[in-house]
Parts: structure tokens; C-alpha cells; sequence
């Protein structure tokens, strides 16, 4: 039993693999597509939130859908409207049409990856070692996907892309499958409670990844779009979205390795302030080749953030609960990605003022990180005195 749920486990992280190169192949390079149509900045601004508006509508009912024991639907339902999404991109003629498959897209993310998270939460080993790598499958996705995607673009065009990815999430799907026949899970459909979410350690995690999604989100649309704008090759554009890709993976590697031996908090304190200081040095002259060193800083400090806050947000609910966890902590990126880059682009106009607007959204998630750090500091040590 114990190997059929080891081998499940590393089936469903090569779904996941699968299914997240897939959307980090063309994240970087749809703000481009976009322009390539003829979108101008206030429309490129709303591909995004095209996106996550859907997610965000749909990630919490899928958490609940999870507790009651519907992940294989929602797995499956999840690729398939993915793959329709990449059919539109494909054929798509205008910004309007993009648009459509964006909201399908959201759809079929908020459908898997809460689904995803929450396959891991029922590992035969323990959860945070399974959260971790989960982790890092999407952190390696992360890293192959701009260079897979840029490369392709470069070779083949973007109609090319979307026939790749779509048979990627066709794979994803058919080792879900596979892996659901072996995973052993509760189905006394025990029920979630809101009210299990009341935990602050919860509630700190959630709002630190929806500050950080504020300035991500932006960065990864309007750094794009403006290289496209102001005649900067593909290839600076692809280097900088890969060397983040690559050392975030590292990042997360260390994190999966040594997962008994750190303190999430301090991780993910440390980790927020690198990725914001790696993004504001970029910001200051996004076409310079500087920009390549400073993307470290921005891989490695996403790498220690994402991982440290999904691992102190769901060990933080009660196992009954942790599906409707999964899918209203993962739909605070997506509240991220609605408001940050419209907000972003009517504080700043244009898509480098935008970009350097989106640092100053993001900066109240890190001292609300050291804020619960030090107080709870001060906790442990009268606790001790005691």
C-alpha cells in the first residue's frame, strides 16, 4: 500500500510537471502575443485578470468539491478546459478572442491546482516533505517552460506553442488517471469548515502571497510587453523569466531537502525581501544586461517564499479542511493578478511606470511577514519565561 501511494505521489508530480509547463510556456510570451494582435497597453493590462477573474470565482468551490471527494472530476475537467484554452489562443485573431480563452484558462487553473495541492496533503509520507515537492515540480516547470516556450516561438511561431502545450496537458491528464487508481484517500466525506480557516498563521500566509501576486503578475506582463515595445530581442526577454525559473528551483530543491530543519516563517520573510529587491533593481533599467544578475535575486527569493507560505497556510488548517484551504489560498494569487496590474497601469500609464508601480503594491506583504515574526517571537519567549 505504502508503494503504490509512494509511486501515486511521484506519478501525480509529473502530471503536475506536465500541466505547469504548459502555462509557464506561455505566461512569459502572451502579453507579447498580445501585442503581436494589435492590444494596446490598457488591454494587455487585462489579460491577467482575464485570467484569475474566472480562478478566483472558482477555486474555493473546487476546494469544497475536493472535501466531498470529487478530485478526479475536478482533475480531469481541469486539463480538458485547459487544452480548450490553448485550442483559442491558437486561432484567435484579435485581443477579444484572447480574452475568451483567457477565462477558460482560469477556469480549468482553478480547477487543477487545488486539486494538485491537495493530492499532496495525502501522501503515504509526510505532508510537508510532499508539499515541498509538489513545489518543486512547479518551480522546475517554472524553469523549462520560458525557455521551452521562447524557443519555440523563435523556431515554429505561437500557433506551434499551443499545439505543444496542449499535448503536454493531454499527458497530465492521462498520469492523473493513472495515479488516481492507486491513491488511497479519505471518502468518509468528512466536511470542511470556514470556520477551520480562522487561524492567523492562515490568514498571514494568504495575504503575503496576495502581496507578492500584485507585483509578480505585473512584472510578468508588463517586462515583456515593454521589451516587445522598445525593440528588446526575445532572447533577453526569455534569459531573464528562465534564470528566475532556474534558481527559484533551486531554491525550492534546498527547501524539499532540508523541510525538518527550517523555520517557514523566517524563509519566507528572507525570501519576500530578495524577490522585491531583485524586482525593483530590474525595474530601474529593464533593457540593460545587468537585468540577468538581478534576476537571481528574483528567483531565489520567490523560490524560498512560495513553497515556505503554502507549507505554513495548509499544515496550519485541520486535514478536513484543507481542500477549501487549498483553493481560497491559492485564489489569493489570482485576486492578485485582477487588481495588481490594472491598478499598476492607472498609477503608472505606461508599461515601465506600471512595473515600478507594482513594487510599491507589494511592500505592505513583507512587513506584515516580519510583524507576525516578531510578535510571535516575543510569544515564544514570554511563553519560556514562564
Amino acid at each position: 500500500m505504502v508503494l503504490k501511494e509512494h509511486t501515486s505521489e511521484i506519478i501525480f508530480n509529473v502530471a503536475t510537471l506536465c500541466f505547469f509547463i504548459s502555462l509557464h510556456s506561455i505566461s512569459p510570451y502572451i502579453s507579447r502575443y498580445a501585442v503581436f494582435l494589435g492590444a494596446v497597453e490598457q488591454e494587455v493590462a487585462l489579460l491577467g485578470p482575464a485570467l484569475s477573474a474566472t480562478a478566483i470565482s472558482f477555486r474555493p468551490l473546487s476546494g469544497f468539491l475536493i472535501d466531498r471527494g470529487r478530485l478526479k472530476l475536478l482533475i480531469i475537467a481541469g486539463v480538458f478546459l485547459t487544452i480548450m484554452a490553448q485550442i483559442i489562443y491558437g486561432l484567435s485573431n484579435s485581443i477579444r478572442i484572447v480574452y475568451i480563452g483567457r477565462i477558460i484558462h482560469g477556469l480549468g487553473v482553478a480547477l487543477f491546482i487545488p486539486a494538485s495541492i491537495y493530492t499532496a496533503t495525502v501522501a503515504g509520507r509526510g505532508v510537508a516533505g510532499a508539499l515541498a515537492w509538489r513545489s518543486t515540480m512547479i518551480g522546475l516547470a517554472a524553469t523549462l517552460g520560458p525557455a521551452i516556450g521562447g524557443m519555440v516561438i523563435g523556431l515554429y511561431g505561437y500557433q506551434t506553442l499551443f499545439i505543444f502545450t496542449s499535448i503536454l496537458l493531454t499527458v497530465s491528464a492521462l498520469l492523473s488517471l493513472i495515479a488516481l487508481k492507486n491513491l488511497r484517500y479519505a471518502r468518509e466525506n468528512r466536511r470542511g469548515y470556514l470556520g477551520d480557516l480562522c487561524r492567523v498563521e492562515f490568514a498571514v500566509a494568504s495575504t503575503a502571497i496576495l502581496c507578492y501576486s500584485l507585483m509578480y503578475n505585473s512584472f510578468t506582463l508588463f517586462l515583456p510587453a515593454y521589451h516587445k515595445i522598445a525593440g528588446v530581442d526575445i532572447t533577453l526577454t526569455t534569459l531573464i523569466f528562465t534564470i528566475i525559473s532556474l534558481f527559484n528551483l533551486i531554491s525550492r530543491i534546498i527547501i524539499s531537502l532540508l523541510i525538518n530543519r527550517i523555520r517557514f516563517q523566517v524563509v519566507a520573510a528572507i525570501g519576500y525581501g530578495m524577490a522585491l529587491f531583485g524586482v525593483l533593481l530590474i525595474a530601474v533599467d529593464p533593457t540593460s544586461p545587468q537585468v540577468l544578475m538581478y534576476a537571481i535575486a528574483t528567483g531565489i527569493g520567490g523560490g524560498l517564499l512560495i513553497p515556505s507560505l503554502q507549507v505554513i497556510a495548509i499544515l496550519s488548517i485541520e486535514g478536513r479542511s484543507r481542500g477549501i484551504a487549498s483553493g481560497i489560498y491559492t485564489a489569493m494569487f489570482d485576486i492578485g493578478n485582477i487588481i495588481g496590474p490594472p491598478t499598476a497601469m492607472y498609477l503608472g500609464s505606461t508599461y515601465l511606470e506600471a512595473l515600478r508601480a507594482s513594487i510599491c503594491l507589494t511592500s505592505p506583504g513583507l512587513a506584515i511577514l516580519l510583524t507576525h515574526i516578531t510578535l510571535t517571537s516575543i510569544h515564544i519567549d514570554k511563553t519560556q519565561r514562564k
